[in-house]
């Protein structure tokens, strides 16, 4: 078995991401729980062409449900890194839940650098175009790989010099010591 030469798995932690997803949530579903409370409890018609409460009802649950889901989602999505001697595996769970793998021999160069995620990419996440990909989850320090094939892949991540030396090594065909 191949020895791991670098590992990292990275969640979403951004305290401005949860607000805005906890924001749009309440957003979504305090009119319709405000509509159900105007219409059952107080009796009256909510809005100028109020629907049924069976309606804001159905409209609520399903709303709730993609809610729930947009954060489990969320709570559960990682990206998870690992340099081994013949090359780097990742994958990002829930969406890309097997390991990929990109060889060693399919890299033609690496470099560790800054980028900016939103003007390069369109954010984070997965993001991208076939010949030129991120995966990332915060911060805007990053792996670059480029392939034989003239694609580039970039990885975020929160251990620059780490990686970098990881790949230093995985590419120069290097063991490692014992106490590296």
């Amino acid at each position: 078995m191949e020895k791991v030469l670098f590992k990292e798995e990275q969640r979403f932690h951004q305290w401005w991401l949860w607000l805005i997803i906890i924001t749009s949530a309440l957003i979504s579903t305090v009119p319709f729980m405000i509509g159900i409370y105007t219409q059952e409890v107080l009796g009256k018609p909510w809005g100028n062409n109020p629907g049924s409460t069976g309606l804001l009802i159905f409209v609520l649950v399903f709303d709730l449900i993609l809610m729930l889901g947009i954060i489990w989602l969320f709570l559960k999505m990682s990206l998870q890194v690992e340099i081994r001697e013949g090359g780097l595996n990742y994958k990002f769970p829930p969406l890309l839940l097997k390991w990929k793998t990109i060889a060693k021999d399919e890299i033609e160069s690496f470099t560790v650098r800054t980028y900016r995620p939103v003007s390069e990419f369109g954010g984070w996440g997965i993001k991208g175009s076939s010949r030129k990909k991120a995966y990332n989850v915060s911060g805007n320090i990053g792996l670059e790989l480029v392939l034989k094939n003239g694609r580039k892949v970039l990885f975020g991540t929160q251990k620059s010099q780490a990686i970098k030396y990881a790949m230093e090594k995985m590419m120069n065909g290097e063991r490692l010591k014992k106490d590296d």
